[in-house]
């Protein structure tokens, strides 16, 4: 019997290959990559053609109007330098806020690379590449023109501005995804101090994001440059100084970008030591909640207060994976601050503060908006099960309009009894819990509306803080105005009463209107729950196909 012949071995890839070759083959594949995924996304036609349509067209226009504001306004302030030193240092704190309030995703899940026999540097450069293509990276390369032109005035300049251009988008991206990385693993080693700690870290963001631009634009020129010299000390300082010395102090400038550089070798060896431990992580983003523990007071509560029943049994398990699961958990914790900031922070810092600010409804309901406008994507998988056993849509909408309400019903109480501590207008407590409860219904039903309208399925990723994304277009902008502008004129009547009231000073007749007030919030929570069960009824496929993540 004749021996078969060998297999030969498959070829190997030439070990002697220049280092510097690899990685440029790297980038220029993983870049293609990038684009046919868009090319692919907008050939596919619906929903998701348009979305990814208009947001390269929206990075394209917002990065151009960017552009062109900082050209312009660099070019004509009287003293550009400390405008130079602090923008690229306030960019990188964007870019970062960013990715913590809202949610990053690499364009291409690492995991599906993951068991590929790819090393870690060049799995690291490649997702670096995917995340550097593709719209933000388009609008982050026309504010950097922006820069360099508003910084340049000679053809030797724009030469030297080159490579500060290269840094300060390097910095930009390597900070980035290293910082949500960092904070990625965290929320998965302790799930529990770091939805706190980031929490935390986002209201820090959202005041600072508020009044530090405007507050710096105040400030005289002596006092901008003392800022800016403080600036100096980051990298991010130290190439805005190089685009800041371009015309004038060329050599220099590229010593401010060498020493601006320094850092990045150091910032790409933590997103690849990172990537790894994420990609090794055990379990999806409730993994390290136990299902065993002891339920606390506080818990049981809640429980009681979902009621029972299906609806009441849906009610529970969506509080439990709303606190539980990484990025739900921040939206309501950011989201409930941010709500309250919006109204709270102005009327409590007034000198004529008054009894208005222990009338907290709108604060209230804005915070339900935030935390609870993608109920229904938030917890996708679990209401699709539910769709597939046969679930009515009254009782899924009901059921999760219930849990928002539980777990936002703090906030119509502390509003209240945080503004009366501090204007002592003690008397006007209950008239502010029944206008606080209103603000809680009104702004359910309208969650829950929106999230029905435009569900957002949380994305199957590799980092816990992941945030998805509508595919539906301008839809996904317009219905969030649409609900806060209709429960605007739904409870604009009720506040014109209520501000008549309290013009004179009559506290009995403030608590009568309160309680309409609450009757008003309650027929807009009921409105709500109709319109969202009849648009779950007549699209109940497509739903379904939106609160499932991809893969």
């Amino acid at each position: 019997m004749p021996t078969p012949a060998p297999i030969p071995a498959p070829p190997r890839a030439n070990s002697a290959a220049p280092e510097s070759a690899t990685s440029a083959a790297t980038v220029r594949f993983f870049a293609r990559l990038r684009w046919k995924l868009l090319r692919g996304a907008i050939r596919q036609g619906g929903a998701q053609s348009v979305a990814t349509v208009i947001g390269l067209v929206a990075a394209a226009g917002a990065g151009t109007v960017g552009s062109v504001v900082i050209a312009v306004g660099l070019r004509s302030v009287d003293e550009p330098e400390p405008w130079l030193v602090m923008f690229p240092l306030a960019l990188v704190v964007v870019v970062i806020a960013l990715g913590v309030i809202a949610g990053v995703a690499q364009p291409v899940d690492p995991r599906i690379l993951g068991s590929e026999p790819i090393s870690d540097r060049r799995l690291a450069t490649g997702l670096l590449t995917t995340s550097a293509c593709g719209p933000p990276g388009i609008a982050a390369t026309l504010l950097g023109i922006g820069l360099l032109v508003g910084s340049a005035h000679t053809i030797l300049g724009v030469l030297v501005g080159l490579p500060a251009l290269a840094a300060f988008l390097a910095t930009m991206l390597l900070v980035s995804r290293s910082t949500i990385n960092l904070l990625g693993l965290f929320t998965v080693r302790f799930p529990r101090a770091a939805q706190v700690t980031i929490g935390l870290a986002g209201l820090v963001f959202y005041g600072g994001l508020q009044f530090a631009p405007s507050a710096f634009g105040r400030l005289d020129p002596a006092a901008r440059r003392d800022v800016a010299d403080v600036a100096r000390f980051t990298p991010s300082g130290q190439i805005g100084q190089a685009f800041a010395d371009l015309d004038d102090a060329p050599l220099r400038a590229l010593g401010h970008v060498a020493l601006g550089t320094l850092w990045l070798p150091l910032l790409a060896l933590v997103f690849m030591v990172t990537m790894r431990h994420l990609l090794l992580a055990a379990g999806g983003p409730g993994a390290n909640a136990s299902s065993t523990h002891t339920t606390s007071a506080i818990g049981r509560l809640a429980r009681r207060a979902c009621g029972t029943g299906a609806e009441g049994a849906i009610a529970w398990r969506s509080v439990r994976t709303r606190m539980r699961q990484p990025r739900t958990a921040l939206e309501t914790f950011i989201g409930g601050g941010i709500g309250l900031a919006v109204v709270l922070v102005p009327a409590l810092t007034r000198d004529d503060v008054g009894a208005s600010a222990v009338l907290v409804g709108g604060a209230v309901q804005l915070s339900v908006l935030f935390m609870a406008g993608n109920s229904i994507g938030s917890d996708g998988p679990a209401l699709g099960a539910e769709i597939m056993c046969g679930l009515e849509p009254e009782v899924i909408v009901a059921a999760t309009t219930r849990s928002v309400i539980v777990v936002a019903s703090p906030l119509a109480l502390l509003g209240p009894l945080i503004a009366a501590g501090v204007t002592g207008e003690w008397a006007y407590l209950p008239a502010g819990v029944a206008v606080g409860c209103a603000g809680l219904l009104a702004g359910a039903g309208g969650a829950i509306t929106q999230s029905t309208f435009v569900p957002i399925a949380i994305p199957e990723s590799d980092n816990p803080l992941a945030s998805g994304d509508t595919g539906s277009g301008l839809l996904a902008a317009l219905v969030p105005a649409l609900v806060l502008l209709s429960l605007t004129v739904l409870t604009l009547p009720f506040a014109i009463a209520l501000i008549w009231a309290l013009t004179v000073e009559s506290v009995p007749l403030v608590t009568a209107l309160s309680l309409l007030t609450l009757a008003g919030g309650w027929g807009a929570m009921r409105l709500g729950r109709r319109l969202a069960s009849h648009r779950w009824r007549n699209g109940e496929a497509e739903l379904y196909a939106a609160i499932i993540p991809s893969r």
